[in-house]
């Protein structure tokens, strides 16, 4: 059932226009504010309501129509969990917007429209190219948290996992814009669920791009165990697409940004295949 789910949430988040009511950030953000009333910011009982809460009634509701309708309605479920965790219609938007800034040669909204696409580092740049690779790490961080990692905690743990993880995804966001109070446990514990998911996926970076040039990177990555997941998603794909250098500035913002993305995509439709491949097999269910 977990690769007919994560194929046709990604068929459904890439084709439909989802409102914000199918994003768990929308969610989250009500719960939020609702637990917030009644309880401290700052208490260890918010966050586990906040955290906890989600990934509890998807269990639940699974648990609910478990058999129902031949496992049809389980199914839907799964699919609509699944949609809810990889949504990023907010990402989208803006990268669409980024693009149609570095087209008309507006450095300003570039710069604004790269620093609402940020969500784990303040952007401190000076230069266009330096805007680049810093949009350009940015993207594959948000390609890994909303689809690569999904994928895995979809595989691993199904959509109760996925719940979960996407929760505290949307929390620690929540935190860079500072929006709610910070939560050390909660990057704590994402920074657990990311070390294996991290480093896998910016091996898949390696074998889709520059192999001779993302390997030893990749390996020296690896090696610092207390390397943030950030830091190796991010650094490994700089590496897997090497870019010469160029000399019309205008263009640098525009070719970067986009071959990194592309490499996202190529990532991802490994992670895919290698997925359907296992389930073909009897590896997966």
């Amino acid at each position: 059932m977990a690769l007919l789910t994560l194929l046709l949430a990604l068929i459904i988040e890439r084709t439909a226009e989802l409102s914000n009511r199918w994003q768990l950030q929308y969610w989250i953000d009500a719960l939020y504010v609702k637990a917030a009333s009644y309880l401290e910011r700052t208490s260890v009982s918010l966050l586990i309501i906040v955290a906890g809460l989600p990934a509890l009634l998807a269990y639940l509701s699974l648990l609910l129509v478990k058999g129902t309708m031949f496992g049809l309605f389980s199914l839907m479920l799964w699919v609509i969990l699944t949609v809810s965790c990889i949504s990023c219609v907010r990402y989208r938007g803006l990268y669409k917007k980024y693009l149609l800034s570095v087209c008309h040669q507006d450095t300003q909204a570039s710069y604004h429209i790269a620093s609402e696409l940020l969500d784990i580092e303040c952007l401190k740049v000076n230069d266009e190219s330096m805007l680049a690779t810093r949009v350009g790490r940015q993207l594959t961080w948000i390609n890994y948290r909303f689809y690569c990692a999904m994928l895995i905690m979809v595989i691993v743990g199904g959509p109760v996992a996925a719940v979960f993880y996407a929760t505290l995804r949307t929390l620690d966001i929540m935190m860079f814009k500072q929006q709610i109070l910070p939560m050390p446990l909660v990057s704590k514990i994402l920074f657990l669920l990311d070390w294996f998911p991290a480093r896998m996926v910016a091996f898949c970076y390696v074998l889709v791009g520059n192999f001779s040039h993302a390997m030893p990177v990749w390996a020296s990555l690896c090696l610092n165990a207390k390397l943030p997941a950030y830091d190796v998603v991010s650094k490994v794909a700089m590496a897997a697409e090497q870019i010469s250098k160029q000399t019309d500035e205008d263009g640098v913002c525009m070719t970067l940004t986009c071959r990194l993305v592309q490499l996202a995509k190529r990532t991802l439709m490994l992670m895919v295949v290698a997925v359907s491949l296992l389930t073909i097999f009897g590896v997966l269910r």
